[in-house]
């Protein structure tokens, strides 16, 4: 989905793994989180927080069976082993990168006065409607009700989410902030797993949008603004 050559996991309170990156130019920030109970075994001493390629992990799962029993193994000679057992056992080991404790990947603290709960189809559809615009979309609270628009030198679109949607925020409050439509599009494809989608933001402010799952997994985005043309 992104361009990025680095990619960290670390486990939370022995009770999940967080796998945490930045796309190559910074604009986006993926954070993925997998509960425990997802697992047929699921075994950590301690928290630990391993660095390594994102494409090269990618091609390794690739490879393997999509029905197949998957297996990670942090070991002690600083790789990564991954095992598939499918219709053929297949096992691969990636070289852990070094970093500094000053470069952990932290999930910057923001603050949004505005929370919507779409479904997630809801949110796709009027993104894929809006396709066209692809020098980015605004996001729009106006007399509570959320909107998405933008326009071209020879077109412009705007779809007003009314159904299957839950807006909070400050009443009789206005927000409005612009992003890049090509993100938009790569975060939608996380319909097709979970059936709702959270979105926070505020006036020329990042936007967060969660898929989630309860007691399963998380799969968020934090995509900074784009200014105005």
């Amino acid at each position: 989905m992104f361009n990025s050559k680095r990619k960290r996991i670390l486990s939370n309170f022995r009770q999940s793994f967080i796998i945490k990156t930045f796309n190559s130019n910074n604009v986006v920030m993926v954070i993925f989180r997998l509960l425990s109970t997802n697992f047929e075994e699921y075994s950590i001493k301690e928290n630990v927080q391993i660095s390594l390629s994102l494409e090269h992990l990618s091609n390794v799962l690739k490879s393997c069976d999509d029905k197949a029993k998957l297996k990670l193994e942090i070991l002690e000679n600083k790789k990564l082993k991954v095992t598939s057992e499918g219709k053929n056992k297949k096992e691969f080991e990636l070289s852990l990168i070094d970093f500094a404790d000053d470069n952990i990947q932290k999930v910057p603290s923001l603050n949004f006065p505005v929370k919507i709960v779409s479904s997630s189809s809801n949110f796709s559809t009027a993104i894929n409607d809006l396709g066209f615009l692809e020098e980015g979309v605004s996001f729009k609270i106006e007399k509570d009700v959320f909107s998405i628009s933008g326009k071209t030198t020879s077109m412009a679109g705007k779809v007003e989410l009314s159904e299957n949607i839950d807006v909070k925020a400050e009443a009789g409050k206005n927000y409005h902030c612009r992003y890049s439509m090509d993100y938009l599009k790569k975060f939608i494809k996380a319909d097709k797993i979970v059936s709702s989608v959270e979105l926070s933001f505020n006036n020329d402010y990042p936007l967060k949008v969660e898929y989630k799952i309860v007691d399963k997994l998380l799969l968020g985005f934090i995509l900074a603004p784009r200014g105005e043309d």
